[in-house]
């Protein structure tokens, strides 16, 4: 059973279901640099029905004539879906894929930009606008019902550029009936398939203060559809501005339609400029390397002036001819991460899209000749504050390609993968959220993706795997139910009050405690939680693995119980603490069997147990088991690691549960059995067992399934299956072990919210010269000379008692540490610069 221990969150006044707390403490350092207005004037305004080509990007704009020259301007703007606006012909923003994604059911996310760059010292100012379809209108057929979202429509604007003029006056220029709309150059745009583009249909000089943008005009010099015409303004809508149930995060202010959500997490940036290396395919096909798989688009710039037609597909796998892979089942139209690109001499790349890739190939340009083709990363800017550094090659690639492959997934939320789905999957971040805060500062960006939690619980306190979703991931044929996956949500919220010192339990409590209690509600005959993923895609598994998830699901849901009863925020936590230890008692009873120290597959005892036979009737280990399989598939390691790491294992019977596990690992030849959720704690249970080295032994084993046989075969990101056939190429959750080096090897343990007291308990391990995490301004590792003495002993542990060893800390200003040295000491510290030498 669990034995308290003291709070990871401050304690301060408990808050029940509709309490009134206030504002939540920490929150006004996440407000934006520029607030939105507290009044909003502008109208929601959309293409009108006459102008031509409906799946066509549709452009705004308007130009006022000012009393007096410009000395400062700010525009605060928001589309359904995504807005790229320009100001007296200058880009607005070097963000892209603005606002942000929302459930537009509820809100629209909304950014400000200071736009004094562009407008001062002029009488004359000119907004332009143009919208893409993100997951607001998307066309494209896939699983996810986002193009059967209850919201979609076609794509709106609202915006206010606030103005103030030399001679003291302000202005304020809203979007309103008087402004006007045309198509453009962007004929198609779809998330997953790609853009359209002919430079020939773009109006030129449509951005500027003096286009002429009359019916009859001929300022089009020949270019764009021809046609402008007013805009349609869209009927005021009271039913979304009224006051939310539960207050969120970020702030809103209503408007005509739906409220106005301001941007919390930072916006989406070209971080990278890629020079591929290119492959010439013989037929007028090439092919350009990144080196890696990242998140983003191709930029051409043309080197003539010639009319060009070019295709660009995006893929991450090549063909055996070398040609790219641009295929994903969940999108049946032919055509996935694709542009086609009419250009005459103006460079061009996406503009409401981003894609997945390492490879781009290109059909009608011969790069370097006629256009210089390269690759533009882009990832929301969130900062890295933090990682280890390692002498030892696995685990220093390991680090690099965690790095690489979260950022390919900072787009509005963490995603799972850039290219096959773009979804905020809810069981991603649950396995790898200790090892995410320990290397990028995410308060903002995750605060905001709890804003979209509490868009998505439903009335019953339930949640889908996928948030935001537009009503999909609830159940049934959805990866649905899954609390291994859902529990998230109160261990998110609990682990940003310890990690940030904020204070979300007055915004989040009541919702989390609803969710809480519509799991409790479900769990089946036996007292246990019932999920479909559990261990997901574990060794040769294309989905949920053999064993009973069951298990999973249940110990997924006593660790969301054990932090909300520990962390003292809820006025029910006795209860949920009781609810907690009766969970841990039912899973001992169904799958614990005492006699051989080890958790069965297939259930024990229970409505769901095979007569009794438990363990003694072996199945297809390669048969998926789901919610009451009763056939067992043998040992499986996973549930041996989440009862150890869980703390429900009883007293006496640790050691041979490791045991057991340990056996297991040494009978595959040094390798784990694990998907998501095993591989997530297998490195932290296995150094807790006092076998570092057997953890190392399975991350560099050069046989797959590990980590160092992505290493040999040159990847720079993690796949999302251990062993082919492998989808994603850029899947961050594989590599959510990273953990154990910072948490367990180098021992950092942080015991105060925010960091302001913390823990060292280094771990040395032979055969690392160097080991060293940082984080928040915290430095600490350790560096040990070679010893050629040091020998194992029969079952391969070490003797750590190593020579010529330096322990090294650095404690920031406003903390303490207590630091464990390998030697037995005990040592309390203050800021500074520390070292020991044992």
């Amino acid at each position: 059973m669990t034995t308290p221990s003291p709070p990871t969150s401050p304690p301060p006044a408990e808050h029940g279901p509709g309490t009134d707390t206030g504002p939540a403490r920490g929150l006004e350092t996440l407000r934006p640099r520029i607030p939105l207005p507290d009044a909003w004037r502008a109208a929601w305004i959309t293409a009108s029905p006459g102008v031509a080509d409906p799946h066509a990007a549709p452009i705004f704009r308007r130009a006022w004539e000012l009393p007096s020259p410009v000395s400062r301007a700010t525009l605060h703007i928001s589309g359904l879906g995504t807005v790229l606006a320009w100001v007296n012909g200058h880009p607005a923003s070097e963000q892209r894929l603005a606002p942000g994604l929302t459930n537009a059911s509820i809100a629209a996310r909304a950014v400000s930009w200071d736009v004094t760059a562009q407008t001062a010292g002029s009488m004359r100012v000119c907004l332009a606008a143009e919208l893409g379809r993100g997951f607001f209108d998307l066309h494209s057929p896939e699983v996810w019902m986002w193009s059967e979202a209850p919201w979609r429509a076609a794509p709106r604007l609202t915006a206010e550029l606030h103005v103030t003029c030399e001679d003291g006056s302000e202005q304020v220029l809203p979007t309103d009936e008087t402004w006007r709309c045309a198509t453009g150059g962007l004929r198609f745009d779809s998330l997953y398939e790609g853009e359209t583009w002919d430079e020939a249909l773009e109006p030129h000089g449509w951005r500027e203060p003096g286009f002429e943008d009359s019916e009859d005009s001929d300022s089009h010099d020949t270019r764009g559809t021809g046609t402008w015409a007013p805009v349609t303004v869209l009927a005021p809508d009271p039913g979304p501005s009224a006051a939310l149930p539960r207050p969120r995060a970020a702030r809103e202010i209503p408007t005509t339609g739906l409220p106005l959500r301001e941007a919390m997490a930072e916006p989406i940036l070209v971080q990278e400029t890629l020079l591929p290396t290119w492959t010439d395919l013989g037929d007028g096909r090439f092919v350009g390397d990144l080196g890696r798989v990242v998140a983003g688009w191709t930029r051409l710039e043309p080197l003539t002036d010639a009319h060009l037609e070019v295709t660009l597909v995006h893929g991450e796998r090549l063909a055996d001819d070398g040609s790219v892979i641009a295929e994903n089942a969940f999108i049946p139209t032919g055509r996935f991460q694709r542009d086609d690109v009419a250009l005459e001499g103006r460079p061009f790349e996406s503009h409401h899209t981003y894609k997945g890739f390492r490879y781009v190939e290109v059909r009608g340009a011969v790069p370097g000749r006629d256009a210089e083709i390269l690759g533009r990363a882009a990832w929301a800017d969130v900062p890295l504050v933090g990682g280890t550094d390692s002498s030892d090659p696995t685990l220093a690639w390991l680090e690099e390609a965690f790095v690489a492959t979260v950022r390919a997934n900072l787009h509005w939320v963490l995603t799972d993968t850039p290219t096959y789905e773009k979804n905020g999957w809810t069981g991603d971040a649950q396995v790898a959220l200790p090892a995410l805060l320990t290397r990028f500062d995410l308060r903002r960006f995750l605060t905001s993706w709890l804003d979209d939690f509490l868009d998505a619980q439903r009335e019953d306190g339930s949640l889908p795997v996928i948030v935001p979703s537009a009503g999909w991931g609830y159940g049934d044929g959805q990866c649905a139910p899954a609390p291994e996956w859902t529990t998230l949500y109160p261990v998110l919220v609990d682990a940003l009050e310890g990690e940030y010192g904020l204070d979300l339990w007055p915004i989040h409590g009541e919702a989390v405690e609803d969710y809480l209690d519509f799991e409790l509600g479900r769990l089946d005959a036996d007292g246990l939680a019932v999920g479909i993923l559990g261990d997901y895609l574990s060794p040769g598994a294309d989905g949920p693995p053999p064993e009973d998830v069951r298990l999973e699901s249940s110990l997924l849901l006593h660790r969301a119980l054990d932090v909300i009863a520990r962390a003292g925020r809820s006025i029910h936590r006795e209860r949920y603490a009781r609810a907690r230890d009766e969970l841990a008692a039912h899973v001992l009873r169904v799958f614990f069997d005492a006699e051989r120290s080890l958790f069965a597959s297939a259930p024990l005892h229970g409505h769901l147990a095979d007569d009794g036979a438990g363990t003694s009737a072996p199945s297809d280990p390669g048969a998926p088991a789901g919610p009451g399989a009763t056939t067992d598939p043998g040992f499986r390691q996973t549930p041996q690691i989440l009862a150890l790491a869980s703390g429900i294992v009883p007293a006496g019977h640790v050691d041979e549960v490791r045991a057991h596990l340990i056996e297991d690992i040494h009978m595959r030849g040094d390798h784990h059995d694990a998907g998501c959720l095993g591989m997530a704690h297998l490195g932290g249970v296995l150094v807790q067992a006092g076998r570092a080295d057997l953890a190392l032994a399975v991350a560099r084993n050069p046989a797959p399934p590990s980590w160092e046989s992505w290493r040999l075969a040159g990847h720079r990101t993690l796949l999302e299956m251990w062993v082919e056939p492998v989808r994603s190429r850029a899947h961050y959750f594989m590599g959510a072990g990273v953990d154990f080096v910072a948490r367990d090897l180098v021992g950092l343990h942080r015991t105060a919210p925010d960091w302001a007291t913390f823990e060292l308990r280094p771990v040395l391990v032979p055969g690392i010269d160097r080991l060293a995490v940082e984080h928040r301004g915290i430095r600490a590792g350790w560096e040990q000379g070679a010893d050629e003495d040091q020998r194992g002993d029969a079952d391969g542990a070490f003797d750590l008692g190593i020579p010529r060893v330096t322990v090294h800390l650095t404690v920031p200003d406003g903390s303490r540490a207590l630091v464990h040295l390998p030697d037995g000491r005990r040592l309390e510290v203050g800021p500074g610069e520390h070292r020991w030498e044992l």
